[in-house]
């Protein structure tokens, strides 16, 4: 966490759930990264918080949220197919975007995700998310310019009756 340069804070209210990780989100903004909170619920605490162990975020609060994303509840799954299908859009432009070294060494079944992503259509990705494609490709262009990227979630990814899948 100490050298990422973008997180992905996913279905999680770390301002009132894990408060010590908020100084982790302000730290990572005052070094230039981004945090991406992706939540249907608007946490104010997600955008603007005090930390209390830093004595200018307690005087003057800290930004935390670079980009707010609030998809469909439920629509998680479709979400992830767009950041997906645009991280794929992006390697066919600059390939070496995709680590395929990385995905032959540690996935099994790419070429079957990958049919599946390029079979869902962009209709149906806004559709479900509830996003519009500007926004979900403008996510996959942060994604893929990222050196050092972090997923962190919560019970608000998996506590669903999909809770599997989007994990």
């Amino acid at each position: 966490l100490d050298n990422t340069d973008l997180i992905f804070l996913i279905g999680a209210n770390p301002a009132s759930n894990h408060p010590r990780f908020m100084r982790t989100l302000m730290e990572t903004r005052r070094r230039g990264g981004q945090v991406i909170v992706i939540n249907p619920a608007r946490e104010l605490g997600l955008e603007r918080f005090s930390v209390p162990s830093d004595l200018k975020s307690l005087l003057f609060g800290s930004d935390i949220a670079s980009s707010y994303i609030q998809p469909n509840i439920g629509g998680d799954i479709a979400l992830f197919k767009g950041i997906a299908k645009g991280l794929f859009q992006i390697e066919t432009k600059h390939p070496g975007t995709i680590d395929r070294g990385f995905i032959a060494n540690h996935t099994n079944n790419f070429e079957v995700f990958r049919t599946g992503i390029d079979t869902t259509n962009w209709e149906t990705i806004e559709k479900k998310s509830g996003l519009a494609r500007t926004t979900i490709e403008n996510i996959s262009n942060k994604y893929a310019r990222a050196k050092n990227v972090v997923f962190a979630w919560a019970m608000g990814l998996t506590h669903h009756s999909h809770g599997v899948d989007n994990i």
